[in-house]
C-alpha cells in the first residue's frame, strides 16, 4: 500500500511541476500586464473586485486579502474587494433573484469605470463569473480573468485572461494561487520599490 501512496504523491508533484513549466511563458508577459493594470487602477484610486465559485472563492479571498493587509512588504493597504465574502449578499440575491446574479448585483452596486473585476474560474464556464465580466466590461471597467485550459466564452469579456495548461481542477486551482502570489508580489515591487 505504501507504495502506492508514494506513486500517487510523486505523479501528483510531477503534473504540478509540468503544469508550472507550461504556464511560465504566459506568466512572464501576461502576468506582468496585469500587475502593470492593477497598478494603474490604485494609483488611480479606484478598487478591485475579486471573485470566483468554491476554491476559486476562497483563492479571490485569499488574494484580496494580500492585498488590503500585505503581501511582502509593509506598506499601505490597496482597496481589493472579494465578492465570495458577505453570506447575506449571497443568500439573498440567490433566493430572490438568481444565483447567476451574485457577482454582478455587488458589481452594479459599488463598481465605477476604472475600477477592476477579476474573476476566477477553473473550467471558464462559470455563469455567474462570467455575468459579472460581461457587465464589467460594458460599464467601463477593466476585466481580467485566471481559467483554465479551454477558450470560453469568459475569454469574450477579459481584458487579459491567463489560461492554465490544465484540464484537472487541483491542478489549476494550484496555479492559480501561485499566480496569485505572484501578482501581489509583482504589484506591491511596481508601487513601493522606492521605498
Amino acid at each position: 500500500m505504501e507504495g502506492e501512496e508514494l506513486s500517487y504523491i510523486t505523479a501528483g508533484l510531477e503534473e504540478v511541476f509540468e503544469v508550472f513549466r507550461r504556464v511560465r511563458p504566459e506568466l512572464e508577459t501576461k502576468l506582468i500586464e496585469i500587475a502593470r493594470l492593477l497598478v494603474r487602477v490604485f494609483r488611480s484610486q479606484h478598487r478591485v473586485f475579486i471573485f470566483g465559485n468554491g476554491g476559486s472563492a476562497a483563492d479571490a479571498q485569499h488574494i484580496a486579502t494580500e492585498f488590503v493587509n500585505r503581501f511582502e512588504i509593509e506598506r499601505p493597504p490597496l482597496p481589493a474587494i472579494a465578492l465570495t465574502t458577505n453570506t447575506s449578499i449571497l443568500t439573498s440575491v440567490s433566493n430572490d433573484r438568481n444565483f447567476n446574479e451574485v457577482f454582478v448585483r455587488q458589481l452594479q452596486a459599488m463598481a465605477e469605470p476604472g475600477d477592476a473585476a477579476f474573476g476566477i474560474s477553473t473550467s471558464g464556464m462559470s455563469s455567474n463569473v462570467i455575468m459579472a465580466l460581461r457587465w464589467a466590461k460594458e460599464h467601463g471597467l477593466h476585466t481580467i480573468g485566471f481559467m483554465g485550459e479551454t477558450t470560453t466564452e469568459m475569454d469574450t469579456y477579459c481584458d487579459i485572461a491567463i489560461h492554465v495548461p490544465s484540464s484537472k481542477t487541483p491542478r489549476i486551482q494550484e496555479c492559480h494561487i501561485l499566480m496569485g502570489h505572484l501578482l501581489c508580489g509583482l504589484v506591491e515591487r511596481m508601487l513601493y520599490r522606492e521605498e
